[in-house]
């Protein structure tokens, strides 16, 4: 069989080739700005080791050349990649959603990249999330509620990453928190609502598998009816937070089934206590005159409810932005400071 050679000639590719411009690189910035390739790093990467004029000048040159540091190389470089993993149990809930905006405002701030997941309620399934982000670089991390699981501690201790955990107050040396006292919170709710003369009450609580802040409060909830020798029956009524409002009213129509006598309905959400009010006005029961509902967490609805229920409040910006935090109780008829449940340990 007889083959043929076919030759393809060669394109003409330098005119092209020409075409391609060049990426700007630090020895471009340096070379225009009259310095060294050492300080131009410096005033990106260590600004407090340059003068504020020169390190202004610099930037403007390298902003004129369309010059911005490659984050990857960085990153190798100085071994650190400026990325905060953040671990909260879901992103469909209005609180998280605003401890995160101000979180990623500070961090924005200081130059670090917020990247977010969500691990549920349940503190045991958060050790997935906190290896996969160690496992792709983030330099701290910040987690939603008690680390309890011996392998996030273990991990965290191996890899030497800072850690901060927040919305439950960890009372010990080896991991900072900022975060506030669930159960004393809820003692005091409780607590009032029987100085009032409540003896029937019913929690509607969030998921409890795993989840330290839902069992403080349960816990806090009963303790409060054995300190005050109560006789009558205490229920807790357990809910997911997929469509909290729904679910709340839900559950009120259940206590109005089964626990008709109940006066206090105690939610450890005002989503919870939207639902409930919602179905109260259905059921024609009037708030308080029949039947007092209190709520947690200081939603930005909360304050349009009718009537306002009474709440534990706390305001989330202050978490990472303007110590000394403050932590006090609102009831429809007055403003009452109370101790502050609200700690920082570090």
């Amino acid at each position: 069989m007889r083959t043929r050679k076919i030759i393809i000639p060669a394109t003409n590719t330098s005119a092209s080739l020409k075409t391609i411009k060049r990426k700007t690189n630090v020895t471009d910035v340096a070379k225009a700005a009259g310095v060294s390739v050492a300080t131009v790093s410096r005033a990106f990467n260590i600004p407090g080791a340059v003068k504020d004029d020169l390190r202004s000048h610099v930037l403007t040159i390298a902003n004129s050349l369309g010059y911005t540091p490659n984050p990857a190389a960085k990153a190798l470089r100085l071994q650190k990649s400026h990325m905060v993993g953040v671990v909260i149990p879901t992103i469909n809930h209005a609180f998280f959603a605003a401890m995160l905006d101000s979180f990623q405002e500070v961090m924005s701030a200081a130059g670090y990249l917020v990247i977010v997941v969500t691990c549920g309620f349940d503190n045991n399934k958060v050790f997935d999330q906190v290896r996969r982000l160690i496992d792709r670089g983030a330099d701290a991390l910040l987690l939603v509620g008690r680390v309890e699981d011996s392998r996030v501690r273990d991990l965290i201790t191996e890899k030497k990453i800072p850690v901060i955990t927040t919305y439950s107050y960890q009372n010990d040396d080896s991991i900072p928190s900022i975060g506030f006292d669930n159960y004393a919170a809820m003692r005091l709710m409780v607590s009032y609502l029987v100085r009032l003369g409540h003896k029937r009450l019913v929690m509607i609580a969030g998921p409890t598998q795993g989840n330290d802040r839902q069992q403080a409060r349960i816990r806090a909830f009963y303790d409060t009816r054995e300190a005050n020798n109560i006789v009558e029956p205490w229920h807790v009524i357990e809910l997911s937070y997929n469509g909290a409002f729904a679910e709340g009213a839900e559950a009120m129509r259940k206590i109005h089934a089964e626990f008709p006598d109940t006066t206090a309905v105690v939610c450890n959400s005002d989503s919870f206590a939207f639902g409930v009010l919602a179905e109260c006005r259905k059921l024609a029961l009037r708030v308080p005159e029949d039947i007092s509902v209190t709520g947690h967490d200081d939603q930005d609805f909360a304050c349009m409810l009718a009537p306002p229920s009474p709440q534990s409040l706390y305001r989330q910006k202050t978490w990472v932005d303007t110590p000394p935090m403050h932590s006090y109780m609102h009831f429809p008829t007055a403003t009452r400071s109370l101790q502050s449940t609200l700690m920082r340990t570090f």
